[in-house]
This record gives structure tokens, sequence and C-alpha cells, in this order.
């Protein structure tokens, strides 16, 4: 697999879209750690884990998608599956294990998590152009 091959109509690669990804979560958790410091802790963590899983998605469907693009549906529905498993782990580690405000780690991780999707679909979108 090239991972640095260019998918889609826009001529991204995988590799590149990431790496934009990443720097567009950093980026905001940064300025919103500007101005909101006492929450940096909950808000990295609320940041994190959608990341990784989304990370984690595209490289697993861009893969899928290149050595056998009718099979994607099937990795969505099972990425599914494991992806809910996955985060309802992830919050009883995360609330049985850190002391902290849960308010903010919740609105980061439901916003980061509703962005990241958005983004995985306009990718799948591109890549199927």
């Amino acid at each position: 697999m090239n991972w640095l091959k260019p998918s889609g109509v826009n001529n991204m690669s995988t590799i590149q879209f990431l790496i934009y990804l990443s720097v567009f979560c950093i980026g905001t958790w940064g300025l919103i750690v500007g101005v909101l410091d006492q929450f940096a802790k909950e808000i990295f963590l609320g940041m994190m884990a959608p990341l990784i899983v989304g990370i984690i998605s595209i490289l697993v469907l861009s893969a899928m998608h290149k050595k056998s693009p009718e099979r994607v549906t099937n990795v969505l529905i099972k990425s599914f599956g494991i992806k809910m498993i996955f985060y309802g782990m992830y919050f009883i580690y995360i609330f049985t294990f850190y002391t902290f405000n849960p308010m903010p780690f919740i609105l980061s991780f439901v916003g980061y998590f509703v962005t990241l999707h958005i983004c995985e679909a306009l990718f799948l979108r591109s890549i199927f152009k």
C-alpha cells in the first residue's frame, strides 16, 4: 500500500489528509486552551480518542478501498461496532480513574467526534468520486 499516493479527486494523499486533520485538532485544542487553560487536560482527553480512532479508521478504509472497494461498506459496519465498544470502555476508564470536571471533557469529546466523523465522510466521498 502506498499511503503517499493521491486518492480521490483532489489528489491529496491519505497521509496528507491525516496530517491536516491532526494539525487541525491540535491547533483547535491549543486555541481553546489559550482561553480555558484550567480545562486543558479535560479538553485534550476529549480530543485524543476521536482523533486516534479517526486516524485508524481512515487508514483502514483507504487501504480497503485500494484493495477491494466493494468491501468498504462491510468494513464501515464492523468498525462502527468496534468504535462503540472502544468509546464505551474509554468513557468507563476516564470516569473511573481520572478526577476532573466532566463537562469540558464531554463537550470536547462530542465536538471532536462529530467534526472528525464529518471529515471521515468527506474523505470517503472524495475517494469514491
